[in-house]
């Protein structure tokens, strides 16, 4: 069975001081440990063997790049407060930030970070994510209940309309790119957008008994024909079928913990970081549908889960 190395970035508190590793093997987690000493490590991300990671530092917030060691390769500052996402693509890194409503894009070449562009949405934006897509760029903005579509240079040239106050957070591509499922943070809400006409075709309740607008609909991942998407304030995650346009949801079901920030499908099994209750659980997934938990561990102020297998053992 192959095992793998997990990366959590944290909230920084009393109880957490950086990113921290663990293995992960046969359902299990152990060897948890402080990877690195950082900041507010909210969101991680992989560039081939570095991992890229949002952070503060003393003279302000950016990303920094860490070696497999937790050795700081090169770190870049360009904002007062940390982003809240992080994504690579190449040896491109981009990120964006709720608050100020920017998105950055960065370059990482010979061990050394640049800023390439920075772009003003609008103040207070909600910008929750940077997508590429064929060769623009897709931003939720949470905020403004809209998708901007920035073209190559971060120049924003269009934008996708949601319902008022749907709240946009994350999205996954359908595997031939001609569907967008985009979580609505605020309705609680699956929007699928018909990437060629850039208009919602369809919208489906995450929640049961008719549950919305409760918030804090989070993170969202594919495996196959299926979606599975977390939501904070109810402690669950929530299991869906899709078919291009048409999507069936099939369960609800509990976290395991308190607040499911984020998480992670590896092999047959979700490993999902829940902070509110500084836990790491490990979920099976049989036939597409989620179990109970059969590995806890501690894990404080987990917000962001990134993995590798450990291809050499």
């Amino acid at each position: 069975m192959m095992s793998y190395t997990g990366y959590v970035g944290t909230y920084t508190s009393e109880k957490s001081e950086g990113i921290y590793a663990f293995t992960y093997k046969n359902q299990t987690i152990t060897g948890v440990h402080l990877f690195t000493k950082v900041r507010n490590p909210k969101y991680l991300a992989w560039m081939n063997d570095y991992i890229v990671a949002v952070c503060d530092f003393e003279e302000g917030s950016g990303v920094a790049v860490f070696d497999l060691n937790g050795n700081e390769i090169d770190h870049i500052v360009f904002e007062a407060f940390t982003s809240c996402y992080v994504g690579v693509k190449d040896n491109l890194i981009f990120t964006a930030h709720f608050h100020s409503g920017d998105v950055t894009l960065l370059r990482f070449e010979n061990n050394h970070l640049e800023l390439v562009q920075r772009t003003h949405i609008k103040d207070k934006a909600g910008c929750h994510q940077v997508i590429p897509y064929k060769d623009q760029y897709l931003v939720p903005c949470l905020f403004m209940d809209q998708i901007k579509i920035l073209d190559k240079d971060f120049n924003v040239v269009d934008e996708i309309s949601f319902e008022e106050g749907s709240g946009p957070r994350h999205a996954v591509f359908s595997d031939d790119e001609k569907y967008l499922y985009v979580v609505g943070e605020l309705s609680n809400l699956l929007y699928v957008v018909d990437m060629h006409t850039k208009k919602i075709v369809n919208t489906v309740e995450l929640l049961e008994n008719g549950l919305s607008h409760v918030k804090d609909t989070a993170a969202i991942r594919k495996k196959d024909d299926y979606l599975y998407v977390s939501t904070r304030t109810q402690d669950v995650i929530t299991v869906l079928h899709v078919s291009g346009k048409d999507v069936e949801r099939i369960q609800v079901t509990s976290c395991a913990g308190k607040h499911p920030r984020d998480f992670v499908i590896v092999d047959d099994d979700i490993i999902v970081a829940n902070r509110f209750s500084d836990s790491l659980s490990v979920l099976p997934i049989e036939h597409a549908y989620i179990q109970g938990a059969v590995s806890t561990v501690t894990i404080p102020e987990g917000v962001s889960i990134i993995m590798r297998s450990n291809k050499n053992e």
